[in-house]
């Protein structure tokens, strides 16, 4: 592991120490003490030409974590195809071991049109496996083809309008994966010649980002102003939802398969974590295990050895060894498995997105230059104001991208205003790791905190 400092003030950034130390230097939390959902989960309706506030369905929704009263509020946004609920553990962390500090987590508007309503039923596998759940289809959510950057950021700036309390608390905005994007691609943008960062105490970065971020794994964004008419063409007439979940797992089918097999893997191992897996023989052959499991097995081999790639992957442990009828889970790993499965079982929020809107998929793209280009004006997504950004950044890379993370929020950096920087490194975990990791074990957790504070 390695940790980086760039500042014009000094950052020192203890792995454990300081204030901190009581909280981050404990054994492993526990999963049903850090689970535990507050009851501050609301609604807030972005208003603009191309919403209808009087429907729920153009809502997004915030999950508020920590002291009600707090002066200092950090609003997260999950990455692609996660919801809100994929940041409720490290909600609850920062909240608790950051002073004075209440934090704020998105729930994208699409995640009001998935089916979450049996999920606790004792016939959830027949609702969800028998296709009993409502679908939305092209024919019937044809209006998500215009889901895109310019909404979920429409959404974004209400509530960070309401964090900011007319400018009573200091708001530090952040994302996981493409959340990253999202949030500096809202510092970059025109709101009526005011820029996003105007307002913003600080921007924290995890795992994610723009101008190839995640050029380590593969994935270069190089969209052309003739590309685009094409693009918009296809999301028009095709489904306006990606099924880049079920890709990885080479599986074919609707968008939200995965997300209900990963849902119900969950709810299975929270409700019966060492009964026998009912599961295991009703997932698609390429998600089956060997062996027979129980359910918090069956959940581990999804989401830790045999998940498929590092982007969907969670240390937890292992499958126990021997020659036992039934394989139980070990919970060795840094992320408590118990935990993991509190939180993808949960519903509001959820921890997956079952439509992510492929125009958003699009936009994400455009944007990862992070410059105002042929290719943004043609999209109508005033990305305008990323030479002017003067905020502090944070930026935390894991070994998913082999370096890329913090070599691109380098270049950010180097093009535009900011001054104060912390990058950091933890080549050890893979990409959901900063989310789930324990106090103690997190290298995240033990230097987000510290940025913050030198950033008051």
């Amino acid at each position: 592991m390695n940790c980086e400092k760039s500042s014009s003030k000094t950052v020192r950034l203890p792995v454990c120490g300081g204030a901190l130390a009581l909280f981050l230097c404990m054994p492993d939390a526990s999963a049903a003490a850090v689970s535990k959902l507050p009851d501050r989960y609301i609604s807030l309706c972005a208003s603009t030409s191309v919403n209808r506030p009087d429907n729920p369905k153009y809502c997004a929704h915030v999950l508020k974590v920590g002291p009600k009263d707090a002066k200092t509020v950090i609003v997260l946004i999950a990455g692609g195809s996660l919801g809100a609920g994929s940041f409720q553990p490290v909600a609850g962390k920062i909240s608790a071991s950051v002073r004075d500090t209440q934090v704020w987590v998105i729930e994208r508007r699409e995640q009001n049109l998935a089916d979450l309503s049996r999920l606790r039923d004792d016939n959830r596998l027949d609702y969800y496996l028998k296709g009993q759940y409502r679908r939305e289809t092209e024919q019937t959510a044809g209006y998500a083809r215009s889901w895109g950057l310019t909404d979920t950021i429409s959404d974004l700036r209400q509530i960070i309008i309401s964090a900011r309390d007319r400018g009573q608390r200091r708001v530090f905005l952040g994302g996981h994966s493409w959340g990253a994007t999202i949030a500096l691609a809202y510092a970059a943008w025109d709101f009526q010649g005011e820029p996003g960062y105007r307002g913003l105490a600080g921007l924290i970065l995890v795992d994610g980002g723009v101008h190839d971020s995640w050029a380590g794994e593969g994935y270069k964004f190089r969209l052309t102003a003739d590309e685009v008419p094409g693009k918009l063409q296809q999301i028009e007439s095709g489904n306006p939802f990606s099924g880049d979940l079920g890709y990885i797992w080479q599986l074919q089918g609707p968008p939200e398969q995965l997300p209900i097999y990963y849902q119900l893997a969950a709810t299975e191992a929270l409700k019966d974590p060492h009964g026998a897996s009912m599961l295991q023989d009703l997932l698609p052959k390429a998600m089956q295990p060997s062996m027979p499991l129980t359910n918090l097995a069956l959940l581990g081999w999804l989401t830790d050895t045999h998940a498929p790639t590092a982007d969907l992957q969670v240390h937890s442990g292992h499958i126990a060894d021997g020659d036992a009828s039934i394989h139980d889970w070990v919970s060795t790993g840094p992320a408590p498995i118990a935990e993991v499965a509190a939180t993808f079982a949960h519903t509001q929020p959820a921890a997956v997105e079952w439509y992510w809107p492929r125009r958003l998929t699009l936009d994400l793209e455009a944007v990862d230059p992070f410059v105002a280009s042929p290719v943004t004006r043609a999209l109508g997504l005033p990305l305008v104001h990323a030479a002017e950004i003067d905020v502090p950044l944070y930026a935390f890379q894991t070994g998913l991208t082999h370096g890329t993370v913090n070599e691109a929020a380098k270049w950010v950096v180097e093009n535009s205003r900011i001054r104060m920087t912390t990058y950091v490194t933890d080549e050890s975990m893979a990409h959901l790791d900063p989310l789930f990791d324990s106090p103690g074990r997190n290298k995240f957790l033990s230097t987000v905190e510290e940025f913050v504070r030198a950033s008051r």
